[in-house]
């Protein structure tokens, strides 16, 4: 009889403990700890180039550091540091912690930009997912980053 109620206990145990197990469906995110610029300013001496000009369509999508990212048409109107194409094409680098945002899909063919960009063995992408473009004030690097500039 001990015996029995021996293994009734183990038996209770045993099946309590299954039941902490963690499910059988996990998931994850990752999150980057993004470099912030005080100013645009900032930005354009850590950038290898910036771009004055428009953003003209979404071309795809690519993998950054697992998360999807976007992949834009720019149309260059001018080089203010750097140097290249006429035509380029930028990874939008992803926001992370799942934010889906994407910073330059507010922008189109008819707002003048100002892209802050990091030079990469698979092309041009932006320096931060926030900071890697924004609206151009008189064909210029504005003086400060706008309000809305984290929507």
């Amino acid at each position: 009889m001990l015996r029995r109620g021996s293994a009734a206990i183990a038996l209770l145990g045993t099946l309590a403990l299954g039941g902490c197990s963690a499910p059988p469906f996990v998931t994850t995110n990752t999150c980057i700890d993004w470099v912030y610029f005080e100013t645009p300013a900032d930005a354009a001496a850590d950038a290898d180039a910036i771009a004055l000009g428009s953003v003209t369509e979404q071309r795809g999508s690519t993998q950054y550091e697992g998360m999807a990212a976007n992949i834009w048409t720019v149309e260059v109107t001018e080089w203010l540091k750097g140097g290249g194409e006429g035509s380029i094409d930028v990874v939008s680098l992803p926001r992370s912690c799942d934010d889906t945002g994407d910073s330059m899909s507010q922008f189109g063919p008819d707002d003048s930009v100002v892209l802050f960009l990091r030079s990469t063995e698979n092309g041009w992408e932006g320096i931060t997912p926030w900071q890697q473009v924004t609206a151009a004030e008189d064909d210029t690097i504005p003086d400060s980053w706008p309000d809305d500039l984290y929507e």
